[in-house]
C-alpha cells in the first residue's frame, strides 16, 4: 500500500519567531520581572463541595446492563504460531500485562522517530526534539485549512508543525536528555511522560476531544515556548486561590487562555525571557499548566482539572442503542467537571441531559467539522440501531424493507446461481491476502444463502456448503500461502508476510476489512450447516472468534489482543492504518468495510447467541450510521465539511489531519467512490441512504458508468439499487450480462438477489 500525495512541509520555526523583538535567554539574564495574576474572589455560587473535591472524580452516568463483555480470555489458538514484531514497543511503556493498542490516535508517538502529531481534536501535539524542546501544541482553526486544486477541492488538510506553545523545560538542555514514556494506555487516552529520570518528567494526558491542552511538571522548572512567538500577555483574575490565569496573544493574533495550577504549600513565578520562551522561577513538583485558544469565562469553572482517562460503557433495547464515555478527572474545578468538546456526530446524538452541560465554545477540528464545548464528566449518547435488519436484503425505500421475490425473478436467480454455485471455491480463494480470499469466500457464502433460504435448493446448498468448508478449511488450519501469527509484541493475529504484502496486514494494516470477510463467510456457514444438524460451528467458533478478538476486543479482561484495536468510539468509526508513522495521522478508506466489519460482529452474536456481541455490532452500526454520513458520505445538505470539498460526495482518505478525494491504488472516479460502497449487503442501505445514493450516481456515476468495463461497473450498478432497484435488476437480468461486470467479491446471483427483492 502506498499514498503518494505529499503532506504540507513541516513549517520553518524562524517563520513563527519575531526576530526584531526576540531575546536569547541565559540563566544570567535571569532577573526578568514576573507576570502578576490578579488574585480574583472564590465564586459565591459554587457548591464548596464540589471546590473541596478531592482527585480523580468519576462521571456518573445512566445504569446499563453493559454489552462490553469478554468474547474468551482463552490463549490464542496455538495454530498460530508465536512471533514477536520487527517494531518494537517504544522505551518506558508499561502495558500493565495488558495488549498495546495499534490502530489508535496516540499511535503516531509509538512509532518511528516518536515526531509524528497525534490528534486528540481540536489539538494536534508532537515531540519536538530540536530548536524548542518539547511537547509541541498546535491548532488549526478552519481559515487556516489548506485546499487543493479544483473544484470542488481535491483534498485540504490542516498546516503541520506549527509551534503554537511547547511545553519544556529548563531542566533540559539538550535533546539527548528527553525521551518519552507510556502509561495509563486504553483505546481512549494515554499518559504521555516527558521524561529526564524516573523523577523528573513532564505529564501530558492525551484524552480525545479533551478541552484543555494540558501538562502536569514533576521536579522540574517549567518552560513555555511558542515558536509562534508572545505578542501580548495580561495577567487576569484568578478563578480561585492557586490558579494563575493568564489571556495570551501570539504574533498570529490568535488568543489564548493560560491557567497554571499550583499545588499547596509551593509558589511560581513566571517571566517572559523572549518572546519565545516563558520561564518558571523554580522547581514545581504537580504544578499544572492548561492552555485553550477560547476567553470565554465559563471555561473558568473547569480550570484545574483535566480528563485522565475515559470508561466506556452501553446498552442495547430494541432499536435504541445507547452509550456513554465517563471520564476520570484528575485535579479540582469550581464546577467539579472538565472541558471537553465533542463532535457534530456526538452533538447530533447527544441525550437530553447534556443540553445543560453546554457552554458558548466552539473550536474547530480539521476533518470533523466545528466541535462544541461542554462542562461535563462523561459524553451520553443514543442512537437507532439496525436490530432488525440480518441475513435477507433490506431497503430504506419506503414499503421496500423487507424482499418480496417474483417467480420471474425467482427464476432469473435460478439461472444464475446454477453456474456461480458451482465455481471451484478452493481454487479461486487460494491466494496469499487474508482481504481478497476473505472477499471470495464471501461471495460463495452470499450465494449459499440465497441457494438455500431463496431459492431453495437443497442440491446446490449441499455441494457448496461442502465446498465452502473445505475452502475455510486451508485457513482454519493455516495452511493458506501467508499463514498467520500470533504476535506477542503487540498482541495480535498477523500475516505472515512483510509489511509490503496484503496491504500492511502483519503491522495491522486493515484488520476489520480482510477478517470481516471471513467471520460472515463462518456466520453464514454455521447458520445453515446447524439447520443440517452439523457441528460446524462447535468445532470451529474458536478459530473464528481469534479473529474478531484481535479486530474487536470489548474487554480488557482480554489480555491478549488490545479493546477494540479498529473501532474508535470517539470519532464514531475505525481507523484502518497499524504500525506505520504518519504525517497526517491515522487514516480510512472504505466507509463501507469498516461498516461490514460491524455487520460480521453482528451476524457472528446473532448465530453464536451471544447477545453482547451481537448488540456491539448493532451499536457500532448505529455510531456509523451518524458518522460516515457525516464524515465520509456527503449529502448536498451536509454543512459539516468545507463546502469546498462536499461536492466530491466521498471523502476518499479520511485521514486525521487530510481529507483527500482519492484511493490507495488510483484516482479513477470509479474506484473513489465506490470503495466506499464494497460490499452491497443488507446492511448497505441501512448505512448509504437513498437520498445520498441517487444524489451520489446523478452527480459522479452516471456520466462514466458506461465507459467503465470491469469489475468496478458491477458494483456502480448493484449499489444502485440502494436507490434504484429496478435500474439495477434491469441491469443483472440482461440475458447480454457479461461477467467481466463482475468484482471478484461480487456474484450474479447476489446481485440479482439484492436488486431483485427490492422491486
Amino acid at each position: 500500500m502506498s499514498y503518494h500525495r505529499p503532506r504540507m512541509p513541516l513549517p520553518d520555526e524562524g517563520d513563527y519567531i519575531n526576530t526584531r523583538n526576540s531575546r536569547t535567554y541565559s540563566s544570567k539574564l535571569r532577573p526578568l520581572p514576573p507576570l502578576p495574576p490578579r488574585q480574583g474572589q472564590f465564586r459565591s455560587d459554587i457548591n464548596s463541595d464540589a471546590m473541596n473535591q478531592e482527585f480523580s472524580e468519576m462521571g456518573i452516568a445512566d445504569s446499563y446492563d453493559d454489552i462490553f463483555h469478554a468474547i474468551s480470555t482463552d490463549q490464542p489458538l496455538s495454530k498460530f504460531p508465536k512471533v514477536s514484531h520487527p517494531v518494537p514497543l517504544p522505551a518506558n511503556t508499561k502495558s500493565e500485562g495488558l495488549a498495546i493498542a495499534t490502530n489508535k490516535f496516540y499511535g503516531n508517538m509509538m512509532v518511528g522517530d516518536q515526531t509524528n502529531p497525534v490528534w486528540t481534536h481540536p489539538y494536534s501535539l508532537f515531540w519536538s526534539k530540536d530548536y524548542f524542546m518539547g511537547i509541541a501544541l498546535s491548532y488549526v482553526p478552519a481559515s487556516e485549512r489548506v485546499f487543493g486544486p479544483n473544484i470542488p477541492a481535491q483534498y485540504f488538510f490542516g498546516p503541520v508543525g506549527i509551534k503554537s506553545f511547547v511545553f519544556g523545560a529548563l531542566d533540559f538542555t539538550d535533546a539527548e536528555q528527553m525521551s518519552l514514556g507510556f502509561t495509563n494506555l486504553s483505546h481512549l487516552q494515554v499518559h504521555v511522560q516527558l521524561r529526564k529520570n524516573e523523577n523528573q518528567y513532564v505529564l501530558i494526558p492525551l484524552v480525545q476531544g479533551m478541552g484543555f491542552a494540558s501538562a502536569v511538571y514533576y521536579n522540574m522548572i517549567p518552560k513555555l515556548y511558542s515558536a509562534v512567538g508572545y505578542k501580548n500577555i495580561i495577567g487576569l483574575n484568578s478563578p480561585r486561590a492557586g490558579i494563575q490565569k493568564y489571556k495570551i496573544v501570539l504574533e498570529n493574533n490568535m488568543t489564548w487562555t493560560l491557567y497554571v495550577t499550583v499545588p499547596s504549600g509551593q509558589s511560581l513565578a513566571l517571566a517572559l525571557a523572549s518572546n519565545n520562551q516563558l520561564v518558571g522561577s523554580n522547581s514545581v513538583n504537580g504544578c499544572l499548566f492548561q492552555l485553550v485558544p477560547d476567553t470565554n469565562s465559563a471555561i473558568d469553572a473547569a480550570a484545574g482539572c483535566y480528563p485522565s482517562s475515559g470508561t466506556l460503557s452501553g446498552s442495547v433495547d430494541g432499536e435504541v442503542g445507547k452509550y456513554t464515555i465517563s471520564y476520570e478527572l484528575s485535579g479540582s474545578s469550581n464546577g467539579g467537571k472538565t472541558l471537553m468538546y465533542a463532535c457534530p456526530h456526538h452533538v447530533s446524538s447527544f441525550k437530553s441531559v447534556m443540553s445543560c452541560r453546554r457552554i458558548d465554545s466552539h473550536l474547530d477540528s480539521v476533518t470533523m467539522g466545528r466541535m462544541t464545548g461542554y462542562l461535563t464528566t462523561s459524553f451520553e449518547m443514543e442512537v437507532h440501531v439496525p436490530a432488525k435488519i440480518g441475513f435477507d436484503p433490506y431497503s430504506a425505500i419506503s414499503g421496500k424493507s423487507s424482499p418480496n421475490y417474483s417467480e420471474k425473478v425467482l427464476d432469473t436467480i435460478r439461472s444464475a446461481a446454477a453456474s456461480e454455485a458451482q465455481g471451484d471455491v478452493c481454487a479461486e480463494s487460494n491466494l496469499d491476502s487474508m482481504y481478497f480470499s476473505g472477499k471470495i469466500l464471501a461471495k460463495y457464502a452470499w450465494i449459499l444463502y440465497v441457494c438455500h433460504y431463496v431459492i431453495k435448493d437443497s442440491a446446490w446448498t449441499h455441494t457448496l456448503m461442502e465446498n465452502l468448508k473445505a475452502a475455510i478449511a486451508r485457513f482454519i488450519d493455516n495452511s493458506q500461502l501467508l499463514s498467520l501469527r500470533y504476535d506477542t509484541t503487540w498482541g495480535g493475529i498477523i500475516s505472515s508476510g512483510d509489511s509490503s504484502q496484503d496491504f500492511g496486514n502483519s503491522y495491522y494494516n486493515d484488520h476489520h476489512f480482510h477478517y470481516a470477510y471471513h467471520v460472515i463467510t463462518a456466520a453464514i456457514l454455521a447458520k445453515i450447516d446447524q439447520e443440517f444438524d452439523g457441528n460446524w460451528l462447535e468445532q470451529n467458533k474458536s478459530w473464528v472468534e481469534n479473529l474478531i478478538r484481535d479486530y474487536s476486543n470489548p474487554s480488557s479482561s482480554d489480555p491478549h489482543f488490545p479493546v477494540f484495536r479498529s473501532f474508535d468510539w470517539f470519532v464514531g468509526h475505525s481507523w484502518a492504518k497499524g504500525l506505520f508513522p504518519s504525517g497526517d495521522g491515522k487514516d480510512q478508506e472504505s466507509s463501507s468495510e469498516d461498516a461490514n466489519a460491524a455487520y460480521a460482529i453482528k451476524l457472528w452474536g446473532n448465530i453464536t447467541g451471544n447477545q453482547h456481541l451481537e448488540n456491539i455490532g448493532n451499536l457500532e452500526l448505529g455510531i456509523l450510521q451518524v458518522s460516515l454520513n457525516s464524515y465520509f458520505l456527503y449529502s448536498n445538505s451536509n454543512s459539516i465539511e468545507p463546502s469546498q470539498f462536499i461536492a466530491n460526495k466521498v471523502s476518499g482518505i479520511l485521514f486525521e489531519n487530510k481529507i483527500d478525494h482519492t484511493t490507495y491504488f488510483g484516482n479513477a472516479l470509479q474506484y473513489i467512490q465506490m470503495i466506499h460502497a464494497i460490499p452491497i449487503t443488507p446492511i448497505s442501505a441501512y448505512i448509504r441512504s437513498p437520498t445520498f445514493v441517487q444524489e451520489e450516481w446523478v452527480e459522479k456515476l452516471a456520466s462514466i458508468v458506461d465507459n467503465v468495463h470491469d469489475g468496478w461497473k458491477g458494483i456502480m450498478i448493484l449499489n444502485r439499487a440502494i436507490a434504484d432497484p429496478s435500474s439495477s435488476y434491469k441491469f443483472f437480468s440482461d440475458p447480454a450480462f457479461s461477467s467481466s461486470y463482475l468484482d471478484n467479491g461480487q456474484s450474479r446471483t447476489w446481485s440479482l438477489t439484492y436488486s431483485g427483492a427490492l422491486l
